[in-house]
């Protein structure tokens, strides 16, 4: 199984001081969520199963739930286009926006002895609490990546900007394990 992009996250700043209740009356879509006692952002989607943006009072936003990069520009622009027809910004307007996670899952194709594999790893790379969580947590020293590897030999990789650095940090822990067996 390849490495398949599950979650691709982004952020951006508006670099302007919102009032988010303002805001949620202006974009009129029934996919808001503004409730201050509850959490201080202001959750937008632009269809109802959509990505989620979620904006601060700060004017800084993340967007999340995009199951490709290009879903993710859609997202963002659609949401920059509509805050400029509002006048929330100048059309163009430089958000700085940037990828700032990629989650990834993909499969060993086998099942995995944690215990052993914790050991192979390296203690210092590796988490292993069974009666914390069911999941080997490695966080290989030369790559931007944690990789949390399952018994069933399912993965999930993380902490990366883009595909090609959770393809790498998942080559290199399935390199490890074939060495293990």
């Amino acid at each position: 199984m390849n490495v398949e992009i599950a979650n691709v996250v982004g952020s951006g700043d508006l670099h302007a001081e919102l009032d988010l209740e303002a805001l949620e009356e202006d974009l009129s879509t029934p996919y808001l969520e503004y409730d201050p006692s509850n959490y201080h952002g202001l959750y937008v989607r632009v269809e109802k199963d959509g990505p989620l943006i979620t904006v601060y009072r700060s004017g800084k936003y993340i967007i999340s739930g995009c199951s490709s990069y290009d879903e993710l520009n859609d997202t963002n622009e659609m949401f920059l286009r509509r805050l400029a027809e509002l006048g929330v910004i100048n059309e163009g307007a430089d958000t700085q926006f940037a990828v700032q996670n990629i989650v990834c899952t993909a499969s060993l194709g086998e099942d995995v002895d944690l215990n052993v594999l914790s050991i192979g790893l390296g203690l210092e790379s590796v988490e292993y609490e069974p009666e914390q969580f069911p999941g080997l947590i490695y966080r290989p020293s030369s790559m931007d990546a944690v990789l949390l590897t399952f018994a069933n030999g399912k993965i999930v990789v993380t902490g990366s900007n883009d595909w090609e650095a959770a393809n790498a940090a998942f080559e290199h822990l399935k390199s490890k394990v074939q060495k293990l067996v």
